[in-house]
């Protein structure tokens, strides 16, 4: 397991897109995307021994969001696009706390993502309220499409 940081010990601010695309060519595997909105977890301080010692004011983590879409239905949905913490560290609550923020910021009726199947079963979205709505297979891969409500 890699070390972790709390992100109760870190503040969210919105990110330039040099920033995130920087950051996510770094630390996610399929590296910078398009995207409209972009956040960033700051680390404000650390708070013992069985944190891992970051510097104050280091970037550990970036979301992205697509812009607002009006579905059919007249619903606001938006697309979170790519969720990267810094290789090698463990943000634990840093996905719950971006996605806070930026839906304070936009009010979204709904926010839907897709999970590589290979690489994960999706669950640290389910743990922050997203329901699996399909199983997508495309040019030989497999996502899990996943959406939370908020309204």
């Amino acid at each position: 397991t890699a070390p972790g940081l709390f992100a109760r010990n870190c503040s969210v601010r919105r990110l330039d897109k040099a920033s995130a695309a920087a950051f996510l060519d770094a630390n996610h595997r399929m590296g910078r995307c398009k995207c409209r909105y972009c956040y960033g977890l700051f680390v404000d301080r650390t708070t013992g021994s069985r944190e891992a010692a970051v510097e104050a004011g280091s970037l550990v983590a970036v979301a992205s969001f697509s812009a607002g879409r009006t579905m059919r239905d007249g619903t606001r949905s938006f697309e979170w696009i790519r969720f990267a913490s810094l290789r090698g560290l463990r943000v634990i609550g840093g996905m719950g706390k971006l996605l806070d923020a930026f839906v304070a910021d936009h009010q979204p009726d709904d926010v839907m993502t897709y999970v590589d199947a290979a690489e994960s079963d999706g669950s640290a979205y389910k743990e922050l309220g997203f329901e699996q709505e399909a199983i997508i297979q495309r040019n030989g891969w497999t996502n899990l499409k996943l959406r939370k409500r908020f309204m």
